[in-house]
This record gives structure tokens, C-alpha cells and sequence, in this order.
């Protein structure tokens, strides 16, 4: 079948097995963190978002992103994690490669009858219609974020050197990775960005926000967990603070603000940045 998985993994398996034969098993240093690579991994993300957002987007656009978060990430887990994704996205767009090379060539459809084009629209009895293209289906960016409540006091760190909203408050977040649960994912992005450990079963999810075009962000709230926190990420964070629910700070990014005020008057989902 054109475009079957198994065999451009074949092909795959072939090449990484050439590439053995030529230059043996290569061991070398990743190369990859630094402020410049995530800038450029945000500015790609930015650029992805615009053109879904236009109808313009192309598998560039997604390699390139996938590429550039990788280039990005400096832990080895999340590097791997990233790598796959990159893997993962090159094998699917060789997937579109072979299907379109086999789909036939459309025929040249006959000009209408002079008579007919007077007339107005063709019938249905006199033109054969032409079925549409099916639509791609729809790929969505799933993130996760962790309300830690404490008495009346809610955690933040200031985002610093990530190209994305720098210099503003966030909620301990991130993105869901391949093969994660969004449970494993919230645990993992807690101890990760501000150092304590959650039980998966002190997590309660509070809320579900879809933000436009392609974002589902999922909140959860924790009371319990194990350590202080504090900011373990110094490359993506400048400081985490605690702050009371009622008096928030003003410079903190908008669509966490919001779901924090959704979670507080109890609203189970809401929509962001979409035309009302």
C-alpha cells in the first residue's frame, strides 16, 4: 500500500543500517541547549501556530519545529523524547510523499457545452461532480499545568530565556510528550521545573482550555507533595514565588490567568483566543 508505515520503516531500517556499515556506531556529543536554540525553537512554535491559524501550514513548518525543540533541550529524556517526535514526523511526511506520487493524475475535464455555459450552473444529469479532497485531520498540542496551592497561596515561576513569554509568571506547564499520560506529564513537569514530587493521586484535575487553533491545555490542582519547591530550571525560569489566589500578579501570562479564575469559580472548560 502507498505510504504504509511498515514500509518506510523498512526503508528506514535499511538506511540506519548503511549508514552503520559506512561509519560504525558513532559516538558524539549532543551539542544541542543554549538561550539561541530557544529562541529559535519559539519562534518556529510561533510560526507553526500562524500558519494553521491561515490554512497555510506544510510539513516544513512541523519538522522544522520538532527539529528546532529539539536543538533546544539539553536533559537527555526530554532530548530523546524530542528526537522521536522528529523521527516520528520525517517517517509521516515520507508517508504523504508516497501517497501522493501514487494517487492518479486528475483528467482534464471537459469544457462545458457552449449552450450550457449560457445557461448558467451545470446540472447534475450533465456534469459528473468532482469529490473533494478529505480534510487532514486535525493534529492538536496537548500541555499540561499544575495549580500547587498552598493554604491560600498559589506557586509561579517567571519564565526567563525560553522565547516565549519571558519576563512574565507562568504555572508550572509543559508539553505532553509521546507515549506520556497527561498524569505522568503533570508530575513530571512539576518535579522537573520546581523540584518536588506528586503523588498521581493528589493531582485533581480542575479544568480543560482550548486555545486557538491547535492548543488543549489541562490544569490540574495539587495540595500534597513531597519537598520544597523551587526553581530547578534557572535556564527557563528566573525566579518562583508564592502568591495569594486573590491578589495575583498583573504580569502573568494571560491564558494561565484565566483558567485560574476558571478553576476558582469552579468552570470545567473554556475556549481562548477563539473568534466569539
Amino acid at each position: 500500500m502507498p505510504g504504509s508505515l511498515a514500509g518506510v520503516l523498512a526503508e528506514v531500517a535499511a538506511e540506519r543500517a548503511r549508514q552503520d556499515e559506512t561509519h560504525g556506531v558513532q559516538e558524539l556529543p549532543d551539542g544541542t541547549g543554549g538561550g539561541a536554540a530557544a529562541a529559535e525553537a519559539g519562534t518556529a512554535r510561533r510560526e507553526t501556530d500562524a500558519a494553521a491559524g491561515a490554512g497555510t501550514l506544510t510539513w516544513r513548518h512541523i519538522l522544522m519545529e520538532e527539529v528546532l525543540e529539539a536543538l533546544a533541550e539539553t536533559d537527555p529524556d526530554r532530548l530523546r523524547a524530542e528526537l522521536v517526535q522528529v523521527a516520528a514526523v520525517a517517517v509521516k511526511w515520507t508517508q504523504a510523499l508516497d501517497r501522493r506520487q501514487a494517487m492518479p493524475e486528475t483528467p482534464a475535464q471537459p469544457a462545458l457545452p457552449e449552450t450550457l455555459a449560457r445557461s448558467g450552473a451545470p446540472q447534475v444529469s450533465d456534469v459528473q461532480a468532482v469529490p473533494e479532497a478529505p480534510a487532514q485531520r486535525f493534529r492538536a498540542i496537548v500541555d499540561v499545568h499544575v495549580l500547587l496551592v498552598r493554604g491560600t497561596e498559589l506557586l509561579l515561576g517567571r519564565r526567563a530565556g525560553t522565547g516565549y513569554a519571558d519576563g512574565l509568571w507562568h504555572l508550572p506547564s509543559g508539553h505532553l510528550e509521546a507515549g506520556e499520560s497527561v498524569v505522568r506529564a503533570a508530575v513530571r513537569e512539576v518535579q522537573e521545573e520546581v523540584g518536588v514530587v506528586i503523588e498521581p493521586g493528589d493531582l485533581a484535575f480542575a479544568h480543560v482550555m482550548h486555545r486557538a487553533p491547535d492548543r488543549v491545555g489541562l490544569f490540574f490542582v495539587a495540595t500534597r507533595w513531597d519537598g520544597e519547591p523551587y526553581n530547578a530550571e534557572p535556564n527557563k525560569c528566573s525566579e518562583v514565588a508564592w502568591w495569594r489566589l486573590d491578589a495575583l500578579p498583573d504580569d502573568i501570562v494571560g491564558y494561565p490567568a484565566a483558567a485560574i479564575a476558571h478553576v476558582r469559580e469552579r468552570v470545567p472548560f473554556a475556549l481562548d483566543e477563539w473568534p466569539a
